[in-house]
């Protein structure tokens, strides 16, 4: 067998190993975890993210909008994954995030010039979770919206008040 030939078997065999263990790991875990080490940002290049709201509440529907303001498309994951998590004791704890959707093997871009709107009602009673997800219960105060799809994923700041 030539070199050629011996690297293309090499080749294909990596990519059917890798490939078998994505699907593996996807049909095992509709949803990936996404709190480990990955880093977290308030700033990314050519991606703005913002609040469509001055002041929000718990029970308020909301629109958190991701805009490309740079020349070059920007991967947002697959069906664009999002999470909320609330700051206490020092540190970022899960609320909810995206329902059911999340996997690994597709991606969705978001073109220059180009925005994408999220709709998210804060309220305990729109959230679903699975029965062992880990999670603390939202309450008012410190929150972040995280885009889930970007690499390093992309965080906002928001607080959230009582309602009434």
């Amino acid at each position: 067998m030539d070199r050629r030939g011996y690297l293309t078997l090499i080749g294909s065999s990596a990519v059917a190993l890798t490939g078998g263990t994505a699907l593996a790991a996807s049909q095992n875990e509709s949803r990936a975890d996404y709190r480990g080490d990955r880093k977290v940002v308030y700033n990314h290049d050519g991606l703005d993210l913002r609040l469509c709201a001055d002041n929000v509440h718990l029970g308020d529907e909301v629109e958190f909008e991701a805009s490309n303001t740079g020349d070059s498309p920007i991967s947002l994951g697959c069906h664009n994954p999002w999470a909320i998590q609330q700051y206490s004791g020092g540190d970022w704890h899960h609320v909810t995030w995206t329902e059911a959707r999340y996997y690994y093997m597709c991606a969705t871009e978001l073109g220059a010039g180009e925005s994408f709107t999220e709709e998210v009602t804060l309220s305990e009673s729109a959230f679903e979770r699975d029965e062992d997800e880990d999670y603390v219960e939202l309450h008012a105060g410190r929150h972040r919206f995280l885009l889930l799809g970007p690499a390093p994923f992309v965080a906002l700041d928001f607080n959230i008040h009582k309602a009434g």
